[in-house]
Parts: C-alpha cells; sequence; structure tokens
C-alpha cells in the first residue's frame, strides 16, 4: 500500500494505491493518522483494489480518529468492488464516501 499526500491549500488529499489487508491495514492506518491535519481530508482510492477486514477496520479507525479532532474527513472514488464491499458490511454508513472528486471537494467547500 503507498500513502502520497496530493497538494491543496485548504483541503489535504491522500492517495491509496493497493490493498488493504491484514499486512498493509495498521500502517496504512497509522501512516494516514500521522498526516491528518486541523484541515477537511480527502482519501482518494480510485487504485484500491481490495479491503479485507482488518482494512474495514483501519478506515473506520481513521475516521473515528479524524473525528475526534475534529477533522472532517471524506473517502472518494472508491472502485466498484470496494463500494460493495462498503455496502455489504455496512460500513458504508459509518464512512463518508462520495463517487467522485468533485463531490468531495463540493462537500468540503472547495
Amino acid at each position: 500500500m503507498t500513502v502520497t499526500v496530493e497538494r491543496n491549500d485548504k483541503i489535504k488529499i491522500i492517495a491509496l494505491d493497493g490493498q488493504i489487508d491484514v499486512a498493509t491495514s495498521d500502517q496504512t492506518r497509522d501512516d494516514i493518522i500521522k498526516l491528518l491535519e486541523k484541515k477537511p481530508t480527502i482519501i482518494k482510492m480510485p487504485k484500491v483494489t481490495y479491503v479485507s477486514s482488518s482494512g474495514l477496520r483501519a478506515l473506520l479507525m481513521i475516521a473515528k480518529t479524524a473525528k475526534s479532532r475534529g477533522i472532517k474527513v471524506t473517502y472518494a472514488e472508491a472502485v466498484p468492488e470496494v463500494v460493495d464491499v462498503l455496502q455489504m458490511t455496512g460500513f458504508i454508513k459509518m464512512l463518508h464516501c462520495v463517487p467522485t472528486m468533485a463531490d468531495a471537494l463540493k462537500e468540503l467547500g472547495e
């Protein structure tokens, strides 16, 4: 799993590339939590090809940590297979997910 930050003055954009599974979920969670700042954050997921149950837990922990710090986090551009997993497990109701970056930027006031 690769975690990179894209530059934007008002909104932090974090792009993920790879699988979030038992081998990568803890490090992915820790890397993203370290990147959270006091500004809205978009986590781009178009290159995330798989999310396991440990990956779901990591995504939820990121969202809960952000919320406790007063940071709004939006997950964007998840591929259909990942959206299916989020829907089947009910995580889609716990995570703020939008289909496109344009939707995410609009919701965060950009």
